[in-house]
């Protein structure tokens, strides 16, 4: 009955839990951390498949499933954790925005499936057909090149916990999915492609006031090199170097989600680089160091149970709050599978967090989960899968 009514008091709380947000910084003790604990959504995904387990399973089910889950092979529990919340854990167009939306496609990419009026549909294919979702509203931007197409901008809205909520944010989970240069997103009144909403995204670099460079260096370097340069709207030379310079100068305790995302944008630009065979010096050689120290940070602040501090990665943190475990260590895992080497993924330590983060999922199961949180640690799951079991 003891073992149950913690169960039941931390999964109680996953609700209120969403990304954190920089603007605050904790003065709890260590034990009980909670980083900024703002929601950037109040949406929850919903349990709504007829084959996900009832609300009033026993806690005889729960432990069978927890001991199951524990000698399990690794590469069998993450699978299963994927599968599971893909097929028990639905999203709809006429109760979710873009923000939900999105995070799920980012876990998922092109087979992230949405409920519409006509029922299921593949949830990035309704997006960029042009159907109406809250929060993803293309707008025409200045025209460009000999042909004079216009660009697309994507609106943002911060405040709302529906639109995005970051520079180039929805332009960085599409990027993702992997879709051509070509691929069409129909607007209001016009129909333009990917292109043109990086285009846009470039000559926009100077309104980037908050100077969140995280989702464009991810977006460019999917589709352009890393020694790319080009002209803002304020006349001024930017480049791929320039913006990871920019991203070097911020503070990363004071970032979104603990830096991890800032992290997340180097290190994708750091791999391009590599593959494109060009020299890691000056400005990457110093994204490359942040990036080791970073790794090596998530590893000293650890938890026993294998989860990440809930202070990410800047100082030692633990809570019984399932939520915060969720969100923290899924963002950190998520940047792990995404820049650190591969033989540092198959260390005890790593592989640790990825079953306490697969534990968790699972004692989450029967609870509706705040988008942000579940997504990112799905697609720190996603990412170590694919890092892990390369497709042959």
């Amino acid at each position: 009955m003891r073992h149950t009514f913690h169960l039941l008091f931390a999964l109680a709380a996953v609700l209120a839990v969403g990304c954190p947000l920089a603007t605050s910084s904790s003065t709890a003790p260590a034990s009980s951390t909670s980083a900024s604990t703002a929601s950037m959504s109040d949406g929850a995904v919903s349990l709504t498949d007829a084959n996900s387990p009832a609300t009033g399973s026993s806690t005889t089910d729960r432990v069978k499933d927890d001991r199951e889950s524990s000698v399990l092979p690794l590469n069998e529990l993450v699978s299963r954790t994927l599968e599971q919340n893909l097929r028990h854990r639905q999203l709809s167009s006429s109760t979710h925005g873009a923000w939900q939306i999105l995070h799920g496609i980012l876990a998922y990419g092109p087979k992230f499936e949405l409920q519409t009026p006509t029922g299921p549909e593949p949830a990035l294919d309704y997006l960029l057909a042009g159907q109406t979702v809250d929060g993803f509203e293309p707008e025409q931007g200045e025209t460009f090149g000999e042909q004079r197409r216009p660009g697309l901008r994507m609106a943002m809205q911060p405040s709302t916990k529906i639109g995005q909520g970051h520079r180039d944010q929805w332009l960085a989970v599409v990027a993702q999915s992997g879709l051509p240069l070509d691929a069409e997103i129909k607007g209001n009144d016009h129909t333009f492609t990917l292109d043109d909403w990086i285009r846009q995204a470039e000559f926009d670099v100077p309104r980037n006031l908050e100077r969140e460079f995280s989702w464009s260096l991810i977006a460019l370097t999917a589709y352009r090199d890393t020694n790319h340069r080009w002209v803002a709207r304020d006349g001024s030379q930017y480049s791929t170097e320039s913006l990871l310079g920019s991203e070097l100068e911020q503070s990363l305790p004071n970032s979104v989600c603990g830096g991890t995302h800032r992290l997340i944008g180097m290190a994708m630009a750091l791999d391009k680089r590599r593959r494109e065979g060009q020299p890691i010096t000056g400005i990457w050689a110093e994204a490359d160091a942040q990036i080791t120290a970073a790794i090596q940070m998530a590893q000293q602040n650890q938890n026993p149970d294998g989860s990440y501090s809930v202070a990410y990665l800047h100082r030692p943190g633990w809570t019984r709050d399932m939520g915060e475990t969720l969100g923290s260590t899924g963002h950190v895992l998520e940047f792990l599978a995404l820049a650190a080497p591969t033989a540092t993924l198959t260390q005890p330590w790593v592989e640790r967090s990825v079953r306490r983060l697969c534990e968790v999922l699972e004692a989450c199961s029967e609870v509706d989960l705040e988008c942000g949180v579940l997504y990112h640690a799905l697609h720190g799951l996603s990412e170590y899968q694919k890092r892990m079991q390369p497709a042959s």
